[in-house]
C-alpha cells in the first residue's frame, strides 16, 4: 500500500458575522460573489459555497404561497373594472414591501 506523506488539510471556520456580511453584499447590495469575497478577504470557492448553501437552505424554502393555483394571465377587456391583484416579491428569501 502507498502511504500518504502529506498532512491533512487544515480547515478554518468562517465566523457567522462574515457569512452574514457576504450574504448581504451579494443579495441586498447586488455585488458579484467574487467582488464580495475580495472585500471580505475570502477565497472565491468558500464564498460560493456559502452562497449556494444559503440559496438551497433559506431562499428556496421560503417560496411558500397562500394559493395552490398557478399564476394566471387575465385579459384586460374591461379596463374600468378593478381587479384584486397581489404582487409578492422575495429578495434573498425576505418579503419586500410593495406599495
Amino acid at each position: 500500500m502507498i502511504e500518504q506523506t502529506q498532512q491533512k488539510r487544515c480547515y478554518s471556520k468562517i465566523p457567522s458575522q462574515i457569512k452574514k456580511e457576504l450574504i448581504q453584499n451579494v443579495f441586498q447590495k447586488g455585488l458579484k460573489i467574487k467582488q464580495a469575497a475580495l472585500q471580505l478577504q475570502l477565497k472565491y470557492a468558500t464564498a460560493k459555497t456559502i452562497i449556494l448553501n444559503y440559496r438551497k437552505k433559506v431562499v428556496r424554502k421560503k417560496l411558500i404561497f397562500k394559493s395552490n393555483k398557478p399564476c394566471l394571465i387575465l385579459p384586460l377587456n374591461n379596463i374600468h373594472k378593478k381587479r384584486n391583484i397581489i404582487v409578492v416579491s422575495l429578495v434573498a428569501g425576505k418579503l419586500q414591501n410593495l406599495e
